[in-house]
């Protein structure tokens, strides 16, 4: 059996690195250099929980607490004890032939064999099953890229791969109703899978590519998209599953096709998630993160020209070491379809990346919450231009349990509406909620003008109110047009939050004025009766590291029937185009009969000197034969876009 993993030639996947990407070979030597100085931080480039500050331990490896648990944060006990740091000692060994970085990695993992029993106690941190699995491929990966290196020597393998073999049988056993729809299943078997392909033990292959397919099967839904709503978890477990197909075909092991066919489409689902810029949305428990690489590996392994279209031109660092520079001559050849990287929609999970001119793009999600790793957050919708983020997701931060941590995951952490300064969803503690709003999905189309957008939920029923939300996006001109809705009987009030990218804010008495380092944007509130106010509230772009920024957040209290509309522009050439908005009454041309807000609204906008009307329909608004109209521009549906004098119109919802 190929028990040759990854690339062919490590060594030319060095060569290639040094010459590709210099400083990606730099940044591994670095972190190399900082581990064998005994000092430790965490920030590979799939790192599930960075760490900003490093802990230093004396200079000799008995000096290490494997154990240690700095700032109350558990979560730096697992990044320990996955041992990236290992893989991170031979890459910088095959890169610089420095023979230190191989005896350091020698020493080391001797060290934590001899010092990191498997006992009742170590299955809670060093030995949790979610660590163990992601430690066989760091122990595998540097076994291999260390190949050449007469590291380790025979003594010290026997004692590795008897550790190993002690890996495989606590993974086997670990295994229940959790594993089976959590990522944490796919993470665990996987490295059973390696295990398996390295010792030729046919029955750990076949029980880990079970639990495998089954986990999948629950976990993936029928648009790709893993159920747990966080970017970042999709790609980890992506990341996993796509390492069981490359390893398992170089190995020559059979896949079940239904595992394939679901890889396969979790790397379609990834390049409908991402930014035009193949950045992952801070959604729920989610980094601000490159996921680029995955998309490249997609590609590779299913011949997908579409997912190359959302990756790069070249093969990324980690497709190196995956795959080798052999493979890039494959990967130039399959033909990237511009097609791909325009407007997607993930029905199933309620996640819609709109994308225009510029790199414009907005992001809503309406969906399920997806486990404790789902933030609160219905309706929100983040936004960005040429490669900048303009409103953002607040992130995550935190796994502890505290205020921070269940402040980033409620409604007011996101871009979406509130009612009476309450939550549409509640939560108890770092992973748990007491309620939760449901979401109901509403339509979406997507055109090569403009793209149309909405839902709803039911957070508020028990106050006899339902929330709403359309968002119509003008792809050439860069504009989101946004109508929030409070279908509601008796008084209440109203509230929508705009949380704001760093960069250049001026408030304005109907919005704001953004303006990034190669980007610009301006956010009109229209409509009498709103009350502004700004505020700094804290958000995360990576786990550990909490920064502030500007927010604004409109209100309106009034009875019946309450709602904001809202335009964003969005600007790639760096500078704020001109731009003006009003509200227009709709009316029904046979009738002669203004409509109500609770019926239709409609806004004229001007930008660049080009003229656009938008009608929304917010309820049954003609029972006969009839004609919306407004500004003077007239059609029949539910939602309609007038553009160029106002000729037929775009109808976007019927």
């Amino acid at each position: 059996m190929n028990k040759n993993f990854w690339c062919a030639d490590p060594a030319a996947a060095a060569a290639a690195l040094r010459a590709q990407y210099p400083r990606a070979a730099e940044r591994a030597c670095a972190i190399a250099d900082d581990v064998c100085a005994n000092r430790f931080l965490f920030r590979d480039h799939w790192e599930m929980e960075r760490t900003n500050v490093p802990v230093q331990f004396g200079p000799e490896e008995k000096d290490i607490d494997w154990a240690l648990i700095p700032a109350g944060d558990p979560e730096w006990i697992y990044a320990m004890n996955r041992h990236t740091s290992f893989v991170n000692l031979a890459r910088a060994w095959l890169l610089t032939g420095d023979e230190r970085y191989a005896q350091k990695y020698a020493r080391l993992i001797e060290d934590w064999i001899d010092r990191v029993p498997l006992t009742g106690e170590s299955r809670n941190d060093t030995w949790r099953s979610l660590e163990a699995g992601l430690r066989c491929e760091n122990w595998l990966r540097a076994l291999e890229l260390l190949a050449g290196s007469g590291v380790p020597g025979a003594a010290l393998r026997q004692k590795i791969e008897t550790c190993l073999r002690q890996h495989g049988g606590y993974l086997a056993a670990a295994s229940n109703t959790f594993h089976r729809l959590s990522n944490w299943g796919v993470l665990q078997d996987h490295g059973l899978f390696l295990l398996g392909v390295y010792f030729d033990r046919a029955d750990w292959r076949q029980l880990a590519l079970s639990r495998l397919d089954e986990n999948l099967h629950h976990a993936v839904f029928g648009d790709g998209s893993q159920w747990e709503q966080s970017p970042m978890y999709h790609c980890e477990v992506l990341h996993n599953a796509l390492d069981v197909v490359l390893v398992g075909r170089k190995a020559g092991v059979p896949l079940p096709a239904p595992f394939t066919d679901a890889v396969h489409r979790m790397c379609r689902a990834l390049a409908a998630w991402v930014k035009p810029d193949g950045r992952l949305p801070m959604q729920s428990d989610s980094d601000d993160m490159d996921a680029r690489d995955l998309l490249a590996a997609g590609a590779l392994l299913f011949e997908d020209g579409a997912l190359r279209a959302l990756a790069v031109d070249a093969l990324l660092p980690e497709n190196l070491w995956d795959f080798g520079p052999e493979a890039a001559a494959r990967y130039a050849a399959l033909p990237a379809g511009p097609a791909a990287r325009g407007s997607a929609a993930l029905p199933d999970s309620g996640n819609y990346m709109l994308r225009g001119a510029q790199g414009a793009w907005a992001h809503m999600h309406c969906g399920c919450l997806g486990s404790g790793h789902g933030h609160a957050d219905l309706l929100h919708l983040d936004a960005g231009v040429a490669g900048e983020d303009v409103l953002i997701d607040s992130g995550r931060y935190t796994y502890v349990d505290s205020a921070i941590r269940r402040q980033l995951k409620l409604p007011a952490a996101h871009n979406t509406t509130r009612v009476d300064g309450e939550d549409f969803s509640a939560c108890v503690d770092s992973w748990g909620y007491s309620r939760l709003a449901v979401p109901l999905k509403g339509e979406h189309r997507f055109t090569p003008q403009a793209d149309y957008i909405s839902g709803l939920h039911l957070g508020y029923l028990d106050r006899g109110a339902v929330v709403g939300r359309k968002v119509v996006f003008l792809k050439e001109q860069g504009l989101a047009v946004i109508f929030d809705q409070l279908y509601a009987a008796g008084e209440h009030l109203f509230e929508q939050r705009f949380h704001f990218a760093p960069g250049t804010l001026a408030p304005a008495g109907d919005g704001a004025c953004w303006q990034g380092r190669r980007a610009a944007a301006r956010l009109l509130c229209l409509g009498d009766g709103l009350e502004q106010a700004w505020s700094r509230e804290p958000f995360s772009r990576e786990y550990n590291r909490l920064e502030e920024g500007a927010v604004l957040t409109c209100r309106r209290r009034t009875g019946g029937f309450n709602w904001f509309v809202t335009v964003l522009s969005l600007d790639g050439d760096g500078r704020p185009h001109p731009l003006t908005a009003e509200l227009l009454p709709v009316t029904r041309l046979r009738r002669g009969d203004t409509l109500p807000d609770a019926m239709a609204q409609a806004v004229r906008i001007v930008k660049d000197g080009r003229q656009t009307v938008v009608v929304a329909c917010h309820g049954e608004a003609i029972s006969e034969v009839d004609l919306l109209a407004a500004g003077g521009c007239e059609g029949y549906g539910k939602l309609l876009v007038f553009t160029g004098g106002c000729k037929r119109g775009l109808c976007l919802a019927w």
